[in-house]
């Protein structure tokens, strides 16, 4: 499911979304708003550089004129997270069946990456909502010969299909932002996670900063289907309620400044091109949103970054 809280900003149907307790409704605003062949080709281009990576990057060392750089930003991203998760437990890659879960998989963009540079994964298993986004992901695993590596299933991390003490990682990136519950999100996860493992997932958070108002706060939550706007020391709490160890937030914001930043100028060269296949109209929304969301950050409307723990 993973969204990266959609720029755009879009209207929502009230009889699809808002905080009325019904998950199924939930779910399905998620779906609607989010999982179509225009958005995946929109993000495709705008984030992953023409590859399916489509999640925030990190930018460390990366130029940001070079060809190519949002998508070695994104898979970068990838690749940090699951070196801090192995710092945290460096157990877990001497262990010749290390399997992970990524939780909120949207393309398996991430799972595609991980499996393939790092031979000690013996098993990926992407859990993810929307019926797009695992086609494309369950194809890509064929194309690069990884099939019997990566399995896709469809469902929600909020009521994950799968045995207690299953997984050594539970992993996730850009896609908590759209739980239902959190505690309810991080509770299954700790579920499914062995003992000794580790958890650790990347996120747009709700922020503090001085002048940011609760009508702001619920216009961003509302028009990215947020049910559960948390801030980083909320999601810590929460992790710790679920039973995670040592539950602790990396605060990557200025990452997520610099993402928004490349989105927005790619728009722009996009609409330069003249569309390429994608709505004057949405590109033109998905602009003016992206100068709001740059701004924002500058406030403190939100912040991004990575909450990990530990299961005892």
């Amino acid at each position: 499911m993973t969204t990266t809280a959609d720029p755009i900003a879009a209207s929502v149907d009230p009889d699809t979304y808002g905080k009325s307790g019904d998950t199924d409704k939930h779910l399905d605003g998620v779906k609607k708003q989010y999982d179509t062949k225009e958005k995946l080709e929109f993000y495709s281009q705008v984030m992953g550089d023409g590859t399916d990576n489509i999640h925030f990057g990190k930018w460390d060392n990366i130029d940001l004129e070079e060809a190519g750089a949002y998508g070695k930003a994104s898979e970068q991203m990838s690749d940090w997270m699951l070196n801090l998760a192995l710092e945290l437990s460096p157990e877990l890659k001497t262990k010749e069946d290390f399997s992970y879960v990524d939780l909120g998989s949207g393309t398996g963009a991430a799972a595609l990456r991980l499996t393939e540079i790092n031979p000690f994964i013996a098993k990926a298993t992407c859990l993810n909502l929307c019926g797009e986004q695992n086609n494309l992901a369950t194809k890509r695993a064929a194309e690069k010969g990884l099939e019997k590596k990566i399995t896709v299933v469809t469902g929600t991390y909020e009521n994950c299909p799968f045995d207690d003490n299953s997984f050594d990682l539970s992993f996730s990136q850009d896609a908590f932002v759209h739980a239902f519950s959190k505690l309810k999100a991080f509770s299954e996860a700790f579920r499914v996670t062995k003992s000794g493992g580790v958890f650790i997932f990347c996120d747009l958070m709700c922020g503090d900063g001085p002048g940011v108002s609760d009508e702001e706060l619920a216009t961003f939550a509302n028009t990215n289907m947020v049910n559960d706007w948390l801030s980083p020391e909320q999601n810590v709490k929460a992790c710790t309620e679920a039973g995670w160890k040592d539950a602790t937030f990396v605060n990557l914001t200025t990452d997520i400044r610099i993402s928004f930043q490349l989105m927005l100028k790619k728009v722009d060269q996009i609409l330069e091109r003249g569309g390429d296949g994608i709505g004057l109209d949405l590109l033109e929304a998905y602009k003016k949103n992206l100068s709001n969301r740059i701004t924002q950050v500058d406030r403190g409307v939100f912040k991004w970054g990575v909450v990990h723990g530990k299961k005892p």
